[in-house]
C-alpha cells in the first residue's frame, strides 16, 4: 500500500514538474483595439499576460500626455544582456535575454523597434480627428460639467444651510457660554459668531477651489485637444506635496529627538521651579541662600535651560543648514545685538542687584530724588512706591550707577536715626537747648526710646549755633509723619520755654516790638 503510494506521488510530481517546464501562452499588448506586439515569456514571477496587462496600462496613462513628450521614449540596455524602453524615471516594457532568444533577435533591436510601435501608436491617437472622437470628447465635456454643475450645488447649498443656522442662533445663550469668551471680555459671543461665519466662507472657498482643480485635471486629460494640461496642473500641486512629505518623513527622526529633549527640559523646568518654591516659602533652606534669591535664580536656570534646549535642537530644523535660514539667523542676531545693548545692560544690573541684596520688596528707599518703598523687583526694571502713592519705574542701570539707600535695612533690627537741625542764639545755654530738643524727641509717637535720643552742636555760626537731634525709630516707613511730629513738639518745647528759634540771618531788635514767641506761652 505503501508502495503504491508513493509511486503514486513521484508521477504526480513528475508531471506538475513537466507542466512547470511547458511554454507559456504568449500574451498580445493591445491599445486602442490594435495589438502592437506580442510577449511570449514570462520575467520571474510575472507570466506573458500579467506583462501585456501592464505595458498596455502604462501605454493608456502615457496617451494623455503632451504629444512632445513622445520623443522622450528610449532604449536602454540592462546588465544581464536585456533591455527595455523607459520614459523618463517608468520602464514601459522590457526585454529580456530569453525574450530576444524566442525572436531570434538582438534584444536592443527588438527595443527599437516596440519603441518605434509604441510611438507611432501613441502619436496615431493623439492626431485621431474622426468625428467618433469629437463626439466623444463633446459628450465627456457636457457630462463633466453636468457633475461639476451637481456637486458646485450641493457643496454651496450645504454651505449656505450651515451658515443659515450660526446667524439664527442666539449668540448670548451658545456663545456665552464658552470658556474663552468669559475669560477675555474682548471677545464677545457676536465676535466669536463673526469668527466662524469668516472661518466657515474660507473653508467654502477652499472646498470650491480644490473641486475645481481636481475636475480640471481630469477633464483635460479625457479630451484630445488638452492632452497634456491636466498632467501638468495636477503637477502644480503633486510636486510641492511630495517635496512636502519627503522633509516631513525626513524630519521625523530629528523630530523624535526635538519632542524627547523639549520634553525633559520641560520636567526638568518644572522640578527647578518646585525646588524653588520650597526655598521661597521657607520649607527648604540652604546655608548662605536667601529665599529671596530663589525666584530670581530660578528664572536664571530656565532662561538658560531654555538656550542649551534651542542650541541643541536648532541644527535638527528643516532647513538650519541652507544659506537662506543661516542668512536669517545671523540679521535677526545683528538685529538683537544692536537693539538690545540697554536691555542687556539692565538684565545685567538687576542680576546684581540681586545677589547684592541693597534692598528687598517693601523696603523704604532713596534713589536720586525718589523716596519710597519698593514694590516689586524684576531684571529689567525696579518699581517704587513714594509717599505720595505715586509709582515711579526706574531701570535697574540707573541704580547700579546712581547708588541706593536703604532706610529699612537697620530699622527694625538696631533703628533708624532721624535727624534734624535747628538754629539758636549765643544768648541761650546749650544745656538747656539740649534738653528741650531732646523732650521733644520723648514726646514724638514713634521715636524710640532706647537707644535714647542725642544731641550735636554742628556749627558756631556768626550769630547762632547750629544745633542737630538725632533720635531712633524702628518704623521707616511713617518718616515722614515723624518727622512732621518731632517738627510739631520742637517748636511747642521751646515756646514752653520762652526760647526763639533763630533761622539764618534773622535779627532781633529790642525796641519795643513784641517777641516771635506766641503770647499764651511767654511768661512773665
Amino acid at each position: 500500500m505503501l508502495l503504491r503510494f508513493a509511486i503514486l506521488f513521484a508521477l504526480l510530481v513528475s508531471f506538475g514538474s513537466l507542466a512547470a517546464q511547458a511554454s507559456p501562452t504568449p500574451a498580445p499588448v493591445v491599445f486602442n483595439q490594435d495589438t502592437l506586439f506580442v510577449i511570449n515569456n514570462k520575467i520571474g514571477t510575472f507570466q506573458p499576460q500579467q506583462r501585456a496587462d501592464r505595458v498596455a496600462k502604462i501605454i493608456r496613462r502615457l496617451s494623455v500626455l503632451p504629444r512632445t513628450d513622445f520623443d522622450s521614449l528610449k532604449v536602454g540596455t540592462l546588465d544581464n544582456g536585456g533591455a527595455e524602453v523607459y520614459l523618463r524615471d517608468e520602464v514601459v516594457t522590457s526585454i529580456s535575454p530569453r525574450d530576444s532568444a524566442t525572436l531570434g533577435v538582438n534584444a536592443e533591436q527588438v527595443a527599437y523597434e516596440r519603441l518605434g510601435i509604441i510611438r507611432a501608436a501613441l502619436i496615431k491617437d493623439y492626431e485621431d480627428n474622426s468625428w467618433k472622437t469629437i463626439l466623444t470628447d463633446v459628450a465627456i465635456f457636457l457630462g463633466a460639467l453636468l457633475v461639476l454643475f451637481l456637486i458646485w450645488l450641493g457643496v454651496t447649498r450645504g454651505f449656505n444651510h450651515v451658515r443659515k443656522r450660526l446667524l439664527n442662533l442666539d449668540t448670548e445663550k451658545v456663545f456665552g457660554r464658552n470658556l474663552l469668551v468669559r475669560k477675555f471680555e474682548l471677545i464677545t459671543p457676536a465676535t466669536e459668531q463673526k469668527a466662524l461665519l469668516f472661518v466657515l466662507r474660507m473653508l467654502r472657498y477652499t472646498v470650491l477651489f480644490s473641486i475645481l482643480y481636481l475636475y480640471l485635471p481630469w477633464l483635460f486629460s479625457h479630451l484630445t485637444y488638452t492632452r497634456g494640461f491636466g498632467e501638468r496642473l495636477l503637477e502644480y500641486v503633486l510636486t510641492p506635496l511630495r517635496t512636502l512629505w519627503d522633509g516631513i518623513t525626513g524630519f521625523l527622526p530629528n523630530l523624535l529627538f526635538i519632542v524627547v529633549f523639549v520634553v525633559v527640559a520641560r520636567y526638568l523646568i518644572r522640578g527647578m521651579k518646585q525646588i524653588a518654591f520650597q526655598v521661597k516659602t521657607g520649607r527648604t533652606s540652604l546655608d548662605g541662600f536667601y529665599p529671596d534669591w530663589a525666584l530670581p535664580t530660578f528664572n536664571l536656570l530656565r532662561v538658560l535651560v531654555i538656550i542649551f534646549t534651542l542650541v541643541m535642537i536648532f541644527p535638527r530644523l528643516p532647513g538650519a543648514g541652507s544659506d537662506a535660514f543661516q542668512g536669517i539667523s545671523v540679521f535677526v542676531g545683528l538685529l538683537l545685538s544692536l537693539g538690545s545693548a540697554g536691555i542687556i545692560g539692565n538684565v545685567i544690573s538687576g542680576v546684581i542687584l540681586t545677589y547684592m541684596r541693597p534692598f528687598v520688596v517693601g523696603d523704604r528707599v532713596k534713589i536720586g530724588d525718589v523716596t519710597g518703598d519698593v514694590l516689586s523687583k524684576t531684571l529689567l526694571v525696579t518699581r517704587i512706591r513714594t509717599v505720595r502713592n505715586e509709582e515711579v519705574t526706574i531701570p535697574n542701570g540707573i541704580l547700579m550707577s546712581g547708588g541706593v539707600m536703604n532706610y529699612s535695612a537697620m530699622a527694625a533690627k538696631e533703628g533708624l536715626i532721624l535727624h534734624t537741625s535747628i538754629t539758636i542764639g549765643y544768648d541761650v545755654p546749650w544745656p538747656q537747648v539740649h534738653e528741650l530738643m531732646i523732650e521733644a524727641a520723648t514726646r514724638t509717637p514713634g521715636i524710640a526710646p532706647a537707644p535714647a535720643p542725642y544731641v550735636l552742636q554742628k556749627a558756631l555760626n556768626d550769630w547762632y549755633v547750629e544745633y542737630e537731634l538725632n533720635a531712633y525709630t524702628n518704623d521707616s516707613h511713617k518718616m515722614a509723619r515723624t518727622y512732621s511730629d518731632l517738627h510739631a513738639n520742637i517748636q511747642n518745647t521751646f515756646n514752653e520755654a520762652n526760647v526763639e528759634i533763630m533761622s539764618s540771618h534773622y535779627m532781633a531788635v529790642r525796641d519795643g516790638n513784641g517777641s516771635t514767641i506766641p503770647k499764651k506761652d511767654v511768661r512773665f
